[in-house]
């Protein structure tokens, strides 16, 4: 097999049914809407290149988008999720996004490359925030995101019992959930692309 040079590949490369045929027979695999190498690393970075070429540089990737660059889900949701700032409203363009619109202090997202994305503890606030049913999966998403960003469902519950961000019952009803979730084994804090994103003496309540 010829070597494949680019770092991810669509059918702008080869036909779909190329690409299907090399990932089944293990030469490539999915990373979201696009393919990788099979020796490519199936790390964040990759998987916020590939949400990248989905959306404009200045949104911000968060919920679900979020938590599948951050590793803790396998796939992307249907539409990108992102976040977009205060100073980009009432200039989306007609992007197939899944938009919503707040603040984020610069704590709350990590650059990985030229993508922005929620850190794991927003990441998880978010979620936990989200309206409608919370299962076993969803607590045990959280979870996997609260040790990224090394935090204990108890020191989550503190953070939100001081915030006012919208949402903030609803998030700490559903943290008793996550506590009795249990990963299938140890996750250490994300450090190395992602930089220190657990807690720091006198940081404030996560915002709204």
């Amino acid at each position: 097999m010829t070597t494949i040079t680019a770092p991810l590949l669509d059918s702008s490369v080869l036909p779909m049914v190329e690409l299907l045929a090399l990932c089944l027979d293990g030469h490539l695999y999915r990373v979201g809407d696009f393919f990788a190498p099979a020796e490519a690393p199936d790390a964040p970075e990759l998987r916020a290149s590939a949400f990248g070429r989905s959306v404009s540089t200045w949104m911000v990737a968060d919920r679900e988008s979020a938590a599948w660059i951050h590793g803790t889900r396998s796939v992307p949701p249907p539409l990108p999720q992102v976040c977009i700032p205060p100073h980009r409203r009432g200039g989306l363009a007609a992007a197939a996004v899944d938009a919503c619109h707040r603040s984020l202090r610069p704590d709350e997202t990590v650059s990985l490359g030229a993508v922005h994305v929620t850190t794991p503890l927003r990441t998880a606030v978010d979620l936990l925030s989200l309206p409608g049913t919370f299962d076993d999966q969803q607590a045990l998403e959280v979870c996997h995101l609260l040790a990224l960003a090394g935090m204990t469902p108890a020191e989550t519950d503190e953070r939100l019992r001081m915030s006012r961000r919208k949402g903030c019952a609803l998030a700490r009803s559903r943290l008793p959930m996550v506590a009795g979730a249990r990963l299938p084994g140890p996750v250490s804090p994300a450090r190395s692309a992602l930089g220190p994103v657990g807690p720091r003496p006198g940081q404030p309540p996560v915002t709204r």
